[in-house]
């Protein structure tokens, strides 16, 4: 009887092998039995393995001290952005205290090396000059001691393009009264190498207009008081530090690759070569120019740092810029909020790199 019990078990044991078996062989035998059941197992692992590393990442912020480093002096428009969006980082990351540090100097050379060289642990980032940063290593600028193809590009916070402004009531009311100039004009930057400065020098140099550059202002706010009291024939800056004097600047230029619907008739440099009929190297030398323009007011991290802690940094910066008080705050501030992503911003930086052989004819001011 107990024999006969022990071949029961053993047959029944043997069917269950044999059932289980059948159906791993029906499910590789069906594609999509087998493609669900893979991905399924596939998806679990990642999305373990993504919950793991966010989880890593968020221990690692939580009741951490930050810096945000701004290579300008307090008040201009990568301070602005700065200060705007520091609490809201130190919300998203779990963070203790979010600080914002100027280091002027350089044309904004001196800190984003100090950002470059930061340690990359995610706690030391910057709101640099990105397109000055750009345009300083295509011209082998001294002083230079980062890559911008290494960097690690956080994102945008803005569509706010770069313009070229002249007096309301100065003798210049277009840039074609600036092409006709019988004078050498004085153009005002914040400081060499600086994007500003850089967009400036390639325009001027592009339509032959007879300039000289003024750029020692430690950021856009000087920049701003220095062409308000009289100085200089041009200025060099962001739309919206424009907008704050519309009765005494008047924008005549967009330095961007499409034209922006808060100035809707003003042209950019692109259409202006067009109908000036610039020769077509010229013309696609702006046209790299204004793409490097478009990085705006970028947010950038040393090279380095763990890719889980880049996500949360990315995330968190998105975040910020999606909150509904952040949006609220920056329209208050005259701010223009236009998110662009850490990988757009790498591709541009890599693309600006690869491409500078139009470029470096025309970054030498005069």
């Amino acid at each position: 009887m107990n024999n006969h019990k022990w071949l029961i078990i053993s047959a029944s044991v043997v069917a269950l092998s044999v059932l289980a078996v059948g159906c791993g062989t029906s499910g590789k035998t069906s594609n999509s039995g087998a493609t669900g059941e893979g991905a399924t197992g596939s998806q679990k692992n990642v999305s373990t393995s993504h919950t793991e590393s966010a989880t890593s990442a968020s221990a690692f912020f939580k009741d951490k001290t930050m810096q945000i480093l701004v290579p300008y002096g307090p008040g201009g428009g990568y301070d602005q952005w700065a200060r705007l969006i520091a609490p809201y980082l130190q919300e998203y990351l779990g963070l203790g205290k979010v600080e914002v540090v100027n280091v002027p100097g350089g044309g904004g050379i001196v800190g984003t090396n100090q950002i470059y060289s930061a340690k990359p642990d995610g706690l030391t980032i910057g709101d640099t000059n990105a397109g000055g940063d750009v345009f300083d290593q295509i011209d082998n600028t001294p002083g230079v001691n980062f890559d911008v193809t290494k960097l690690t590009w956080i994102g945008r916070p803005d569509d706010d393009p770069h313009i070229l402004g002249v007096h309301t009531n100065g003798p210049y009311k277009s840039f074609t009264d600036l092409e006709h100039a019988q004078k050498t004009i004085k153009a005002l930057a914040t400081g060499k190498g600086s994007s500003d400065y850089n967009a400036a020098v390639i325009t001027l140099n592009a339509f032959n207009i007879p300039y000289t550059m003024v750029a020692a202002f430690s950021g856009s706010k000087d920049e701003k008081a220095s062409f308000l009291s009289g100085n200089g024939d041009t200025i060099s800056l962001s739309a919206s530090d424009i907008a704050e004097i519309p009765d005494q600047a008047k924008v005549i230029l967009l330095q961007s690759t499409e034209r922006f619907k808060k100035l809707p008739n003003v042209p950019t440099v692109i259409e202006l070569a067009q109908q000036a009929g610039l020769n077509q190297d010229k013309i696609n030398a702006l046209k790299e120019m204004a793409k490097i323009m478009d990085l705006g007011h970028a947010f950038i991290a040393p090279p380095g740092i763990p890719a889980d802690r880049v996500a949360a940094l990315r995330k968190a910066f998105q975040k910020a810029l999606s909150d509904p008080s952040f949006i609220a705050q920056a329209k208050k501030e005259n701010l223009y909020v236009g998110y662009l992503s850490g990988s757009e911003l790498t591709n541009i930086a890599d693309n600006a790199v690869a491409n500078t052989s139009h470029l470096k004819p025309l970054l030498q001011a005069k």
